[in-house]
């Protein structure tokens, strides 16, 4: 079965409807960090991407950032 595109462009739509209901046009956005976690039946692989010139430093703090607040 092929991969589901679809799966990755539902997920961003419905945040960036979220971010607009939230800030309008008063913000833009300075980072951008996808995460996929790939089921091939007997194994689960993790894929990443992060926007282009993201520093270690700031792609590490992202993350860090959401697994302080996950479940929150």
């Amino acid at each position: 079965m092929p991969i589901d595109q679809a799966a990755v462009g539902v997920v961003a739509a419905e945040l960036m409807e979220q971010l607009d209901q939230i800030y309008g046009d008063d913000a833009t956005i300075e980072r951008v960090a996808l995460i996929v976690a790939i089921d091939r039946g007997d194994d689960t692989t993790v894929h990443y991407k992060f926007t282009p010139g993201t520093s270690v430093y700031m792609a590490k703090g992202l993350l860090a950032h959401v697994h302080d607040n996950v479940g929150t």
